[in-house]
């Protein structure tokens, strides 16, 4: 079995990216993302990105949206992978490349 890491630069870039895409969010000049925009089938589809986070091993962040529906309370946390987070920046018109190609 063969393990590879990444470099600190991967991490790094990541960590930017998610920077500019919760940039981009704070900003609002976009129309809302929706759950269904991203195809999250496993949120209400109306329900809204609010922000975006990183998480758990520095060496392997996973990024995590925010959702609330529209005049709700309730947030709802989800795991964004390659495919959602490659529709939402074309959502923003960010040019950033997610995963391993």
């Amino acid at each position: 079995m063969t393990h590879r890491s990444l470099s600190s630069t991967t991490v790094t870039l990541e960590m930017t990216q998610v920077a500019a895409l919760e940039e981009h969010l704070r900003r609002r000049r976009h129309a809302p993302v929706t759950a269904g925009g991203l195809r999250l089938r496993t949120l209400p589809e109306k329900a809204v990105l609010q922000s975006v986070t990183a998480g758990g091993p520095p060496s392997y962040p996973f990024v995590y949206g925010h959702f609330r529906m529209p005049g709700g309370e309730t947030r709802f946390d989800v795991e964004l992978h390659t495919e959602q987070l490659l529709r939402l920046c074309d959502r923003m018109g960010l040019r950033q490349h997610w995963g391993l190609r």
